[in-house]
């Protein structure tokens, strides 16, 4: 999947954040730094929205005809397999419980 992010170029420093994944943010010394750290952010916040059972939002966000100086924008991908729901059972605790509830009942 492709997100857009917006790149800004501070005083000391690169900003980076994500459209379609609100909060989801990064900073760095060097463009290239920010161009990393913006990427695990995304497969970050993508695990933790999948861990919490929310949906993943698609990337919907298309790249702007113009940006404001010292602003630039481009896509980054993130492997398919980032965003296969984890398995999770929705209560962990009731797991012991549960299997030899089920062991008792089968013939």
């Amino acid at each position: 999947m492709r997100y857009l992010v917006f790149f800004e170029q501070g005083d000391t420093n690169y900003s980076a954040y994500v459209p379609d994944l609100p909060v989801c943010i990064a900073v760095g010394d060097t463009l290239e730094e920010t161009r990393k750290e913006i990427s695990e952010a995304i497969k970050f916040h993508i695990e933790c929205l999948q861990e919490d059972g929310e949906i993943v939002p698609k990337p919907i966000s298309k790249l702007p005809d113009q940006t404001p100086s010292g602003v630039s924008a481009e896509f980054v991908n993130i492997k398919a397999d980032a965003l296969k729901p984890k398995k999770q059972s929705i209560l962990p605790f009731l797991a012991p419980i549960m299997s030899r509830f089920k062991r008792k009942i089968r013939p």
